[in-house]
């Protein structure tokens, strides 16, 4: 079921690597940043389309670490499927074949102790309970489905929620580990949870 002013992203595979395609003409903006983690449905950025914008979304089943070739303007003027970014699907690895620390404010977390990581889709405070007298929507060592409302991000008085799509390989998990607090900003690509 579509939202209304959110476009899906192309996506097709070339040299092991997900390139991501444009869904329409126009400017894009709001990009994530190179290394990011980003998993199926996760926030890739804005489109301005005839003075609309539209969020864009990567597709459910897409997922992995952001590689970007060149430094880029605020906005880059793009046409219907031309490449955005790829993403490496292994992300467990930075560019240069390293283990990856994910840089998240002032301490890195480190990341690469194995499991799927659900990074934040955009800038914005994470909630991890649905109201102030409501228990958390997930805690550590829960297992948990695919369809699953980990937590919320709140932009401008917009709660989004936080879905787990799945691993990759499985359409199920366990909450290893919740690396942020309740009511705590957040940035695109910042860890919030590690999943076995």
């Amino acid at each position: 079921m579509a939202e209304a002013n959110v476009l899906q992203s192309l996506s097709e595979v070339e040299d092991s690597r997900y390139v991501i395609g444009s869904p329409g003409v126009g400017y894009y903006v709001d990009w994530p940043r190179k290394g990011a983690l980003l998993t199926g449905g996760s926030f890739i950025g804005r489109m301005k389309i005839l003075n609309s914008y539209y969020d864009i979304r990567l597709p459910a089943d897409i997922y992995g670490r952001v590689v970007v070739d060149e430094d880029r303007d605020f906005a880059l003027p793009v046409a219907y499927g031309e490449e955005l970014f790829r993403l490496n699907p292994d992300k467990s690895f930075d560019e240069s074949g390293q283990k990856a620390a994910v840089e998240s404010g002032p301490e890195a977390i480190d990341t690469s102790g194995g499991g799927f990581v659900v990074s934040a889709f955009t800038t914005g405070i994470f909630y991890a309970k649905p109201s102030p007298d409501s228990p958390p929507f997930v805690t550590e060592g829960q297992e948990i489905e695919k369809g699953k409302a980990l937590g919320l991000i709140e932009v401008m008085k917009t709660f989004n929620h936080i879905i787990f799509h799945g691993t990759g390989n499985s359409d199920t998990g366990r909450i290893k580990k919740i690396f942020v607090k309740d009511a705590q900003e957040v940035k695109p690509g910042q860890p919030l949870f590690l999943i076995d």
